[in-house]
């Protein structure tokens, strides 16, 4: 099976050699890596061009035209996959880090799996004062589902793995939700009959944002989206989500100062508190505003009653380690 790793850019200087150093050294018989440049105005494209020859394939390509509106992250995808050449995709992006053997594994499991996900470690590329309090974090034991409508599974798309012969069945990311889309995609290929597979060999190190004004944007603009993609498929429910999460915001404000006291005194899980309070905040603070935004047509009706919460599926045993997992 021939593999194309698609890999987005847009201003990823900073983060981007570690990706590429990493990419570098993994191992599989026929694959390709294609670099898809969308718009960035740093020294990401000179950076990618100084490890062509790390690679048995390099691709470059450009997803943005100067003058026009720069489109987001599945844009890229998108444009990625039109350049690429393989049997199946596999994506990651320019500010984390891929394990050693998460290009075989990933490989490994498209060989059995039309549509499978990674899964992500959130400590090595972090600071330990984000680190995860209670488990291991998102996406590092099993897949994400909607505890409600329409209670379907979901993956990171940075983690991401799938047969052309789905995308070509399924059709492209959808690039009016550039930040959900990854959620959208797993709903939709999971409507067309497709199974989504956490697999737990291949190994992502996901790198958290820091700064207390990023991680607000980050979970403004996810929760926006999110009100969209619920509105896509017909959700009950999401006319009343301004008046929940504006109650939710005014509840919030004693909490949220409470952390910001911890942190200033610097008490133990003070800083975390607050990162993840800020996070919540912006989430809630984008969920209200999409409230004001035109709805987004109901595209994919589906009644709630028709996907009841199933078990989560259990790893494919083939693909389990033969002791205990690799450790992050």
């Amino acid at each position: 099976m021939r593999l194309s790793v698609v890999l987005p850019c847009f201003n990823g200087a900073p983060t981007l050699a570690v990706q590429l150093e990493a990419l570098a050294r993994q191992q599989w018989d026929d694959w390709e890596l294609v670099f898809v440049n969308n718009g960035s105005t740093d020294d990401s494209v000179p950076i990618a061009e100084g490890f062509r020859s790390r690679f048995p394939e390099l691709k470059i390509v450009q997803a943005h035209t100067p003058g026009t509106p720069r489109l987001g992250v599945p844009h890229s995808y998108n444009t990625g996959i039109a350049a690429a050449t393989g049997d199946a995709f596999v994506f990651c992006e320019a500010d984390d880090e891929v394990a050693p053997d998460w290009l075989r594994e990933m490989g490994l499991a498209l060989a059995r799996h039309d549509f499978v996900a990674a899964r992500l470690d959130h400590r090595k590329l972090n600071p330990k004062w984000l680190h995860p309090r209670q488990g291991e974090g998102y996406q590092s034991e099993r897949l994400s589902r909607m505890h409600g409508y329409p209670y379907m599974s979901h993956a990171s798309g940075c983690s991401f793995g799938l047969r052309r012969t789905l995308y070509e069945a399924v059709g492209p990311f959808d690039v009016s939700l550039p930040c959900v889309h990854d959620t959208e995609y797993s709903w939709r290929a999971q409507m067309h009959g497709y199974s989504l597979h956490l697999i737990k060999p291949a190994l992502v190190h996901y790198r958290e944002k820091q700064e207390l004004s990023a991680r607000f944007r980050q979970g403004r603009n996810w929760g926006r989206d999110y009100i969209h993609l619920l509105q896509r498929y017909g959700a009950p429910g999401v006319d009343l989500a301004a008046l929940r999460r504006s109650l939710w915001l005014l509840r919030s404000l004693p909490p949220g100062l409470l952390a910001l006291l911890r942190a200033a005194f610097e008490l133990p899980g003070g800083r975390y508190a607050l990162a993840q309070w800020t996070w919540n905040f912006g989430w809630s603070w984008g969920e209200l505003l999409a409230a004001f935004d035109e709805p987004h047509p109901v595209q994919a009706p589906i009644l709630a009653t028709a996907f009841p919460p199933p078990e989560v599926p259990e790893l494919d045993p083939s693909l389990q380690p033969a002791a205990k997992e690799k450790p992050p």
